[in-house]
């Protein structure tokens, strides 16, 4: 299998509106959030109990090379909020997040919080793999954010 789609970690979401586990996903914080490439190999799970960064099966796949250090950059939230102009919708923004003089290889994002025992948020698919070779690797988020929900039909 491969990494073929976009996904919310199922019992993340369960456990946070559940307040069972204390995720706030405006924190903007610095490093609240960290963002972990991965290679096309990655199958994530979203449906399974307590995802996390590092382990099965998000414990292979993991994108590497020159520039790149293991479980990835801090990420910076900019906002977690309804978006200006779309009253029915919602967006989680974050900063441009760059690895300088790297040489690897990335098909997709693992957004997970260090302080919950590496727990996974969010998996985001590139649709593609994208290589730098002793070059830099960015990802700008789109403007609406790296996620974007409807919440109604209208506004």
């Amino acid at each position: 299998m491969a990494l073929t789609q976009d996904g919310w970690f199922n019992s993340t979401m369960i456990a946070a509106l559940s307040n069972d586990i204390a995720l706030d996903l405006g924190d903007t914080t610095l490093g609240t959030f960290k963002g972990a490439l991965y290679e096309d190999s990655v199958s994530p799970n979203f449906s399974q109990s307590n995802p996390a960064y590092g382990s099965s099966p998000l414990d292979s796949g993991e994108s590497s090379g020159a520039g790149y250090t293991a479980g990835g950059a801090d990420l910076t939230v900019v906002s977690f909020a309804e978006l200006s102009g779309a009253a029915n919708k919602l967006g989680w923004q974050f900063d441009p997040v760059e690895w300088e003089e790297s040489t690897i290889d990335a098909a997709g994002l693992l957004i997970y919080v260090p302080s919950l025992s590496n727990r996974a948020v969010l998996m985001r698919t590139f649709n593609g793999t994208y290589t730098t070779a002793d070059g830099l690797f960015t990802i700008t988020f789109h403007s609406d954010g790296v996620w974007r929900q409807v919440l109604r039909n209208s506004a």
